[in-house]
């Protein structure tokens, strides 16, 4: 009698002798399907040639599995027989609580083989099994009342009463901290309230610009510390004064400068990234801008099974992993609206034709932009404000462009040439009595 072959769902071992090489596949199948099934007594290739079967072996093997298997599954384990008088074991098994250990060691299935995790799958696997940072940002923090940036405290509350979204009035930083549920006792903040709050520079922030689509030539290299408002803010401005804007022309005296990639779309994952991310993790977040591409990168994991799809088109719930952080930034209206954020960006990508991918490697959620404006299109902010300018006053000067930029001539001469060579920019007439026309 022959029982089919074996899968990544399904092991066969000729007899008990290979128990632990059994137990190992248990925990190897569960890692990647959450359930299998497991025969003893049943060659390779699926055909039963019979197991002894003894008084105590079915109550053996379960004992087994329990010690040997880390956490907890469910198993059933049964004799079978077959009409010829063939006795085999089946053991159907299932378990949501991953990574399963089998003798203190981590496997994966691939195929019908078993093979040890690597040590960043297990990374992924153990921080997937977590469904939140809550514990942490309950805990006590190194920042005390007195460590408070009370002026963001200020402005946050000011927001957020404009948001309609608290009632709080502004008293001092120790009753409004513990009124939002950051405070862990009288004069310490909790986790949360320090990356929040903290002018100690909680969050370290890394942002570079190359000259390339690798790491290859650093153009700005800038590792920043603050806490998450100053950190969201600091990606913002490294964003707008380091990536091309074109401009459009809507009539003599009115324009309109346009970024690359949507401003929403990239402040939606900035936020997104500093909300969810793993605070207690040893990497940082990141804010990278290459020739072709913008990435953003989020220490952390992202929920399984779970893609960015699936919170903004299928009316996924929200599962903020923060809880305290994430609530903090709604009341505010960083967030506009919980779990939008994916939602909105892909609709800015769609709308003015942005590609972009994401991942998650493992130790954290890289979110990628790539850039459109090539070539001609490629323009610098002083390039698009020249433009403006001269749309507004066809016979502005060097000089007047130098002083309403605060740049010097030089700069605008190479701006100025650099339009004219990608044909946007035409001189009709002489230097002295002749005019500017926007192309």
């Amino acid at each position: 009698m022959n029982i089919g072959k074996e899968n990544e769902k399904i092991e066969f071992k000729k007899s008990t002798s290979e128990l632990k090489e059994g137990i190992i596949s248990i925990a190897s199948i569960l890692n990647k399907h959450g359930k299998g099934t497991l025969y003893f007594g049943v060659k390779d290739n699926g055909d039963i040639v019979g197991q002894q079967i003894g008084k105590e072996t079915l109550k053996d093997i379960s004992s087994k599995i329990k010690a040997n298997i880390a956490p907890t599954l469910f198993f059933q384990v049964e004799q079978k027989n077959t009409i010829d008088g063939l006795s085999f074991i089946e053991i159907q098994f299932n378990g949501n609580k991953t990574p399963y250990s089998a003798y203190g060691r981590y496997y994966l299935r691939h195929h019908d083989q078993d093979n040890i995790m690597d040590n960043d799958i297990l990374r992924q696997y153990i921080l997937s099994s977590r469904s939140d940072f809550s514990e942490w940002e309950e805990k006590k923090s190194k920042s005390t009342i007195n460590d408070i940036d009370e002026e963001t405290l200020v402005k946050y509350v000011e927001r957020a009463k404009e948001k309609r979204r608290i009632r709080i009035q502004y008293t001092n930083a120790k009753t409004v901290l513990g009124k939002l549920g950051l405070l862990y006792d009288e004069n310490t903040l909790n986790n949360a309230g320090e990356v929040l709050f903290s002018k100690n520079k909680p969050v370290r922030f890394k942002l570079a610009k190359f000259a390339s689509q690798t790491r290859s030539t650093i153009l700005e290299m800038n590792n920043y510390d603050g806490n998450i408002f100053e950190c969201i803010k600091k990606g913002e401005d490294f964003y707008v004064n380091n990536i091309n804007w074109k401009i459009d022309v809507t009539g003599k005296t009115q324009h309109n400068e346009i970024p690359e990639i949507p401003l929403i779309a990239i402040r939606e994952i900035l936020v997104n990234a500093f909300s969810h991310g793993e605070y207690e993790n040893l990497t940082d977040f990141e804010f990278d801008i290459y020739s072709n591409r913008i990435s953003i990168y989020s220490p952390g994991f992202f929920p399984k099974p779970f893609t960015p799809e699936d919170f903004a088109n299928k009316g996924i719930e929200p599962i903020p992993l923060n809880v305290k952080i994430s609530n903090i930034l709604y009341k505010d209206g960083t967030i506009e609206q919980i779990s939008s954020g994916f939602e909105r960006t892909f609709k800015e990508c769609k709308k003015y034709g942005i590609e972009y991918d994401y991942l998650d490697t493992g130790y954290g959620f890289r979110f990628t932009f790539y850039r459109p404006l090539q070539n001609n299109d490629k323009l610098s902010k002083t390039d698009t404000s020249i433009l403006a300018l001269i749309s507004s006053n066809s016979k502005i000067t060097y000089l007047e462009l130098a002083s309403s930029l605060k740049v010097s001539e030089s700069t605008i001469l190479r701006s100025i040439n650099r339009l004219k060579k990608n044909d946007l920019l035409k001189r009709e007439g002489s230097d002295k009595d002749g005019y500017w026309i926007v192309k």
